[in-house]
């Protein structure tokens, strides 16, 4: 039991030991701004009420150590300088920050980002880098450009989401915005629950997929049945600002929130 018990201390000690974190002291306020670039992998991202942009790698010191052979010279990348010390180049203007992910694509830096929750949130990744990204507890505008799967739960936007081979999952927790939003997708379904009373202008539009809802949408019904090719506008508890949804080949859920 004893042996059992140290051996399990070790494995938990090493993968605290093992954990990199790089702290980004900023002010949460809504004139901040992430832009993020070139990531690798999963990442997840969340929010909070605090003052710094905590990015943590899972992956072990040795993974952005420099070999032997190259003691005494500097690694040279195309898109910075690791000035993290865990694979990422990082610039400050003011309050808007600008991450880029410097690792080669066949690598993965097992990142996870905490930051203020009044952030915004800018991110594009080439698709030989990019992966599935998870985003929670945000208030801010959130702008993704990304091959694979978008997820965001409560948040409010405005949003502009676009995925070419992923599904793109929205879950708000609140809308306080009136700028206009948009989602798009080539080959993924989108999945949004809106708060059952949020007034907005949707335009749905899928070419070979279906669109799906529990809202109650009387002057539409007729084109809810027609299932593939649909394309219509629906003014939701009497319309407000303008939210455009539109898939190629994937199907619309729309559902109500609380």
């Amino acid at each position: 039991m004893k042996i059992a018990l140290i051996t399990m201390l070790i494995f938990f000690t090493a993968g605290l030991i093992s954990a990199q974190e790089y702290k980004i002291p900023v002010q949460n306020s809504r004139d901040g701004k992430l832009v993020l670039k070139n990531f690798i992998g999963d990442l997840p991202i969340e929010g909070y009420a605090g003052n710094d942009i905590i990015i943590t790698s899972a992956s072990s010191p040795e993974h952005f150590t420099p070999p032997e052979k190259a003691k005494g010279l500097k690694a040279i990348y195309p898109s910075g300088t690791d000035n993290t010390g865990i694979g990422l180049d990082v610039q400050k203007n003011g309050n808007q920050i600008t991450v880029t992910c410097l690792l080669p694509f066949t690598s993965e830096g097992e990142y996870k980002i905490r930051m203020p929750d009044n952030f915004a949130i800018e991110m594009e990744s080439p698709c030989e880098r990019s992966s599935d990204v998870t985003i929670e507890n945000m208030k801010n505008e959130i702008d993704i450009n990304n091959c694979q799967g978008i997820t965001l739960k409560n948040v409010t936007g405005p949003l502009v989401l676009h995925s070419i081979a992923g599904d793109v999952n929205v879950t708000f927790g609140a809308i306080n915005s009136d700028k206009p939003f948009s989602i798009t997708s080539v080959s993924g379904d989108i999945d949004i629950t809106l708060p059952v009373k949020t007034a907005t202008t949707l335009t749905l539009e899928t070419i070979s997929g279906a669109i799906y809802s529990d809202f109650e949408i009387a002057e539409t019904q007729k084109n809810l049945k027609r299932i593939g090719g649909n394309d219509f506008e629906i003014p939701l508890n009497g319309g407000g600002f303008k939210f455009n949804v539109y898939t190629v080949s994937g199907v619309i859920y729309l559902r109500k929130g609380n």
